[in-house]
């Protein structure tokens, strides 16, 4: 598995987010930039909230915060090549005050109730438990009871399972969620490193839907995957 693994997500970066077809309402195109505008999609607000700090092992998940600005930057940056393939947010460099905008905007979101977006970390006993390595995040922003899951790694480390790792923790607190009925990854049917994730944890691929033929990334498809658990 080569390059930063994705999948549909805002962290510092987002996820597919075109409108499905399943309603017909403005949605926010999901892989723009954090700080881009953008129609203001349908939420669903939660009234429980996931735990702020998630130590699975052999990675950690902390709910984003402002000091995480310098790391994610230079993770970001450091992946753009890979990143760029599939989000069109990733197509300039970020910058302190492009991930300082998106820290804040999911600050507002965590309190909110309509995203809980983490840093993903190496587990304390490594050495390097500071070290940001990517980002992932449950996103409310199809329909009521459905959570959907993004995440992204850094180059440098993918192949090590670190984007299942953090996908079936938040897979786990998702589900413990008062609201949550369901959990769905969302990816391009032609992104095979984030389209196995949901594979290896047992989602179901409920449906593809097709997309406007309109790419802004070189290797976005019409093809959206969008994967469901329980299956």
């Amino acid at each position: 598995m080569s390059g930063a693994v994705r999948a549909s997500d805002d962290e510092a970066g987002a996820g597919d987010r075109r409108g499905s077809g399943r309603r017909d309402r403005a949605r926010i195109d999901g892989r723009d930039h954090p700080s881009s505008g953008g129609l203001v999609p349908e939420r669903y607000p939660l009234t429980s909230r996931p735990p702020e700090v998630l130590e699975p092992g052999p990675i950690e998940l902390h709910r984003h915060c402002s000091a995480d600005c310098a790391q994610l930057v230079d993770a970001v940056n450091e992946s753009l090549g890979e990143l760029r393939r599939w989000m069109p947010w990733a197509q300039t460099a970020a910058t302190e005050a492009s991930i300082g905008d998106f820290l804040e905007r999911s600050r507002r979101a965590w309190d909110e109730g309509l995203e809980f977006g983490y840093s993903i970390r190496p587990a304390a006993p490594s050495g390097t438990g500071d070290a940001i390595i990517g980002s992932c995040g449950l996103h409310f922003r199809s329909d009521p009871g459905v959570a959907e899951i993004g995440y992204w790694v850094r180059t440098d480390r993918t192949g090590a399972g670190i984007a299942t790792a953090a996908a079936r923790t938040l897979t786990s607190a998702a589900l413990e969620l008062a609201e949550v009925a369901h959990v769905e990854i969302h990816c391009d049917a032609a992104n095979r490193a984030s389209r196995a994730v949901p594979a290896k944890l047992g989602y179901r691929l409920d449906r593809v839907e097709m997309r406007p033929p309109t790419p802004r990334t070189p290797e976005e498809t019409d093809e959206l995957m969008i994967w469901v658990f329980p299956a």
